[in-house]
């Protein structure tokens, strides 16, 4: 099957609702791009899900992890007969059937062997499962390489996911107010009166790095601005910082959690926020891959992966925050002016 292949009558018959929604030749871009998740775990597994549903010419499962108990909480692409295989290999098969028409490859490789020139074989690149380090790296080879560039995971009860699309275009719909002439019955003057219809507008945002991100400074926000904020963002970085020390994500101990809040402390003292932004028990719900958080977040990615394929509606700009804990997702556009 050709990349650029025009849309089959099986397949118009199997996305006829998408193409309602958002038209032809949206899905015909959906049908051409190519997508690497990196990472298929419980979250990437959602993301996967909804973007093979989508219609989009391949995906690509790359991950050199094995299979674990703790994958049936969350992961939905695999059996309690995968334990010990390879993550990836195990999760093509019901990747295939969620879509016969999408290409499903595997990569078992490692994350860190991967070069820019391997990403830039892909419209888009996801990554999940993945240290800091990693996310910079990667999203730096995807901005050379004028790759699309995604990261987002799940810790508990929070979760975000992170988009760089670079320069993106694309379609908005809008609705504009005309003025229509209308005769009066003598012909003799006329009445003018406002007529509504939507119309398509092309529009082009630049999206920052995720480096250029994490140098935003919230002190300078308002306090409106703050209460608005998510302090998912911060938990984000406290995690980081924690695998980064212990070359592992924290799991439920007490000695993790006190690791933990002394972080907490280190990271909001130096941005010069205050100690409450982050809550003091937020190491308490901040472990393992919580499926129905995994849902919500991953569906907001996959989402926005769609958008960014068919280049139709305005993506969001850059962050999405989700705290499980009060029910709020947040978008929100950090990067420095």
């Amino acid at each position: 099957m050709s990349c650029d292949s025009e849309i089959t009558n099986e397949e118009f018959a199997q996305y006829d609702r998408q193409i309602r929604l958002w038209g032809l030749d949206a899905q015909k871009r959906l049908r051409q791009s190519k997508i690497l998740v990196a990472g298929v775990g419980g979250f990437g597994a959602e993301v996967v899900k909804n973007i093979v549903l989508s219609g989009v010419f391949s995906v690509t499962l790359l991950d050199e992890r094995k299979v674990c108990e703790e994958d049936f909480c969350s992961q939905l692409l695999i059996t309690t007969n995968h334990i010990g295989m390879n993550i990836a290999e195990a999760s093509k098969v019901r990747t295939q059937e969620l879509n016969p028409n999408v290409e499903v490859y595997v990569d078992t490789e490692s994350l860190d062997s991967k070069t820019a020139d391997y990403f830039a074989k892909f419209d888009i690149v996801c990554v999940t499962r993945c240290s800091l380090q990693q996310r910079l790296n990667i999203n730096t080879m995807c901005r050379k390489k004028n790759v699309k560039f995604f990261s987002g995971d799940v810790f508990g009860f929070y979760g975000y996911c992170f988009i760089d699309l670079g320069e993106h275009e694309y379609v908005e719909e809008v609705t504009v107010n005309k003025q229509v002439a209308i005769s009066v019955d003598d012909g003799s003057t006329e009445e003018k009166t406002k007529s509504s219809e939507t119309v398509s507008i092309k529009k082009t945002t630049t999206f920052c790095s995720y480096e250029t991100a994490l140098k935003e400074d919230w002190k300078l926000r308002s306090r409106r601005s703050l209460r608005q904020s998510s302090s998912v963002f911060y938990i984000l970085q406290i995690l980081d910082e924690f695998q980064s020390r212990h070359q592992r994500l924290p799991i439920q101990n007490s000695m993790d959690s006190s690791i933990l809040s002394s972080i907490r402390k280190e990271i909001l003292t130096k941005a010069g926020m205050k100690e409450n932004f982050v809550s003091d028990d937020f190491q308490d719900f901040c472990c393992s891959v919580l499926s129905p958080v995994a849902a919500v977040v991953g569906g907001v990615m996959a989402q926005e992966v769609i958008k960014a394929c068919s280049k139709k509606n305005k993506p969001h700009q850059n962050f999405f925050f989700f705290n499980g804990l009060n029910h709020t997702g947040i978008v929100d556009n950090i990067c420095p002016k």
